[in-house]
């Protein structure tokens, strides 16, 4: 994550794959030890729940202005074919949502001024033999879906025959959320959606 993530190493905060988390609360450093100690059926990628956690502890006591979460349990999961923790996963998923969006709206600092942008990085294939894979020869893996929670956006819930949003046009989005014109250090980017 770190070469996707820094234009410059040691620029911006990142904990992803098995890596130790440092903290002063020792709840926090437990779970970074169990981190370890926890059975997985991936090499590079660890269960959500710590994944979760680290970030939540991390907009505790940094508050950040902004913050990735790159849940992996979901794609590798179905890349072992295993519809029933995909499905479990994605339940986990919406609740540790739910829990941010509370902690966020409870939160001094977040409260009224915070928007959350959910996408996926990818699709998956979408028949009965591939949907456990994904890439340029995998039809249906070139849609991806985008979500958007924010004060300034409308409540317009699921939206379908409407304009296309490339997947270009998310990093302009967030940019606009901080009063950024991401244009002007990447004109060849997509624009901001509309939302």
């Amino acid at each position: 994550m770190n070469w996707i993530a820094e234009h410059e190493e040691g620029t911006i905060a990142i904990n992803a794959g098995f890596e130790a988390y440092r903290h002063r609360e020792a709840t926090i450093r437990e779970m970074s030890q169990l981190q370890f100690e926890t059975l997985t059926p991936w090499r590079g990628v660890r269960h959500d729940v710590y994944t979760f956690r680290f970030a939540s502890a991390h907009l505790r006591e940094h508050e950040p202005r902004v913050l990735f979460l790159g849940f992996g349990e979901r794609d590798d999961w179905a890349h072992d074919g295993d519809y029933e923790l995909v499905l479990d996963a994605l339940h986990q998923a919406d609740n540790r949502f739910r829990r941010l969006w509370e902690f966020l709206e409870g939160h001094r600092s977040y409260r009224g001024k915070t928007s959350i942008v959910i996408s996926t990085d990818h699709g998956r294939g979408n028949g009965p033999a591939d949907w456990k894979s994904h890439g340029k020869d995998i039809e249906g893996a070139q849609y991806i879906w985008l979500g958007i929670v924010s004060l300034d956006s409308a409540k317009l819930g699921e939206q379908s025959n409407t304009e296309t949003i490339y997947q270009n046009q998310i990093a302009a989005t967030l940019c606009r959320f901080l009063g950024i014109d991401y244009s002007r250090h990447n004109p060849a980017a997509g624009k901001p959606v509309d939302y």
